[in-house]
């Protein structure tokens, strides 16, 4: 999924920044330019890390290795542009790959291979000045023909992705190996955030689209080394990497595919793993007594979405009704799904955007749980015998016990009358049929509260050339078109508070549950700091060994 600018509550730096742009000042220093600051964490306001360990942290690098036991890796794509798809993007997009603008832990947006870069009066060309001295991990040397090949790279429909960035991109100019210009079609105000990843074009020439794929070469803090496809991928400290901070202190880095959570568990007891992610109260709970394990979560990293496909298609459907899709949600007991599932983990989301999102409505609260009212706006729609499919993978990184929230949500709309068939599917077959748009009747996904921060990312879900749309909605879309162009965050932040009414008018997606992310690390951790709203395994340039 591709990274946009984020709005946030320091809107009055924002603005000054974003107008130094539109005079074509450069931006020195990325966090400053175009104010891409996240705020701390999406709900509680605190520090959402635990720091492990304590004493000093060792910096020579080790010969050791860690592992990392993740409920999934999705498609499983190794190369750090394909992994731009949903939870790849911190594990392998930001561990292979670096790009021209990063995001720090904090969530602020900081130079990445770009040092500076500044935008044309007429907000369509982007230059920008790229990072010297900087090694691809084929051994080569970083420059602008890197960024070129891999933006000109994206515009094969294949990369669906990068669909809504390569149709917004004119072309890409080398000026001199450390200058490069990005021009737009029209003004394109987080074009800096949505660049792919640079890759050694040297080495993609050589070997191909193909092999690439098998063993990508780029610039990340940590080098492909192999795949064992649905079991495992090992990665390598890179020791070149021009972030000497963000350089680990171990050898590799092996990420284990584990979908069962009992035996993450079972693994890091063992001492067969050092982390497991995703882990649910349950077996928090289970952990609490072993004093060699230890947890850390992120407030709030995450929501679990239903959202009804059927809005994507010409073909008429009850689901097209917005009444029916109210109807949906008021039949869903989302706090008893909290309370009895999560166990002080979730809360119920307040209503379609997260509170961290640039023009959130706090006035906007949850519709209550009313099967009563429910069953009328059926019957008034005629659709008291309402029966669809609802499909899901059978675990994600995003959203702990998806299957059994799913299976809650389903026992709740059989109450009201509505015949719903659960079709549970594998991570990979399943998002491949989402991105294609193979689906009818309802989905689950999870909304990560970093990305969703921006709503401009909310057209990944609910603008017509989404990555994961379920909607097509020229209001919508053109909404989505506004905020783009929108240099100031002023006007963008009055066009995304539209937004959010609309979809909670709408009830395009009935959100069941906000959720923490969680950790448990074993004795090898030394420390490992989260990213603020990251749901997701990674990033791992901050996690230490002992």
């Amino acid at each position: 999924m591709s990274k946009s600018l984020l709005g946030t509550h320091r809107a009055v730096s924002a603005s000054r920044s974003l107008r130094h742009h539109q005079r074509g000042i450069r931006a020195v220093t990325g966090a400053a330019a175009l104010a891409l600051v996240l705020a701390a964490c999406g709900g509680g306001g605190g520090d959402p890390v635990d720091e492990l360990g304590e004493g000093d942290i060792p910096e020579v690098a080790k010969n050791q290795s860690i592992t990392v036991g993740v409920a999934t890796l999705q498609q499983q794509y190794a190369d750090p542009v394909l992994a731009n798809e949903g939870g790849n993007t911190y594990p392998i997009k930001w561990s292979v790959g670096e790009p021209l603008v990063r995001q720090d832990l904090d969530a602020s947006f900081v130079p990445g291979l770009a040092t500076e870069w500044e935008v044309s009066e007429d907000g369509k060309t982007w230059t920008f000045k790229l990072r010297e001295g900087v090694k691809m991990h084929d051994g080569s040397d970083f420059d602008a023909e890197d960024v070129k090949v891999s933006i000109e790279r994206v515009s094969d429909p294949e990369f669906t992705s990068y669909a809504t960035f390569a149709e917004r991109v004119d072309k890409v100019e080398v000026i001199d190996p450390l200058t490069v210009a990005v021009t737009s079609k029209e003004p394109y105000a987080t074009l800096p955030m949505d660049v792919p990843a640079p890759i050694a074009s040297d080495y993609f020439a050589k070997v191909g689209e193909k092999e690439f794929r098998k063993a990508p070469v780029a610039a990340g803090p940590f080098k492909f080394v192999s795949q064992k496809f649905n079991d495992s991928m090992t990665l390598e400290s890179f020791k070149d990497f021009w972030d000497k901070e963000r350089i680990s202190n171990f050898k590799t880095l092996t990420l284990k595919i584990i979908p069962d959570e009992s035996s993450r568990v079972a693994g890091l007891q063992t001492g067969q793993i050092d982390i497991a992610q995703g882990i649910s109260p349950n077996s928090a709970s289970q952990l609490e007594g072993d004093e060699s394990i230890r947890l850390i979560k992120g407030e709030a990293a995450s929501q679990g979405h239903v959202l009804f496909m059927d809005n994507y298609f010409p073909e008429d459907s009850p689901l097209k009704d917005p009444n029916v899709r109210k109807a949906l949600t008021l039949a869903v007991d989302r706090q008893s799904i909290a309370d009895s599932l999560y166990k002080g983990f979730g809360s119920v989301p307040a209503n379609n955007t997260f509170p961290v999102t640039l023009g959130n409505d706090p006035s906007l609260k949850a519709l209550p749980y009313d099967p009563a009212e429910a069953k009328k706006l059926l019957a008034d729609a005629g659709e008291s015998d309402l029966s669809f499919t609802l499909t899901l993978y059978n675990t994600t990184t995003a959203v702990t016990d998806v299957q059994k929230m799913a299976e809650a949500v389903v026992g709740y709309w059989k109450e009201i009358g509505v015949n719903v068939k659960l079709d549970v599917q594998d991570p990979a077959t399943y998002l491949d049929s989402v991105v294609k748009h193979q689906l009818k009747g309802a989905i689950v996904l999870g909304m990560p509260g970093l990305l969703m921060a921006d709503p401009q990312n909310y057209q990944i879900f609910f603008g017509s050339d989404g990555g994961y749309t379920t909607v097509k909605d020229p209001k919508l879309d053109t909404m989505f078109a506004d905020m783009a162009k929108a240099l100031d965050p002023a006007e963008k932040e009055a066009v995304a508070k539209e937004m959010g009414k609309y979809l909670y008018d709408q009830s395009y997606s009935l959100p069941v549950i906000s959720l923490d992310a969680v950790y448990a690390v074993g004795p090898k951790i030394a420390d490992f700091k989260l990213m603020s709203g990251n749901p997701y395994a990674g990033p791992f340039w901050s996690l230490r060994a002992k």
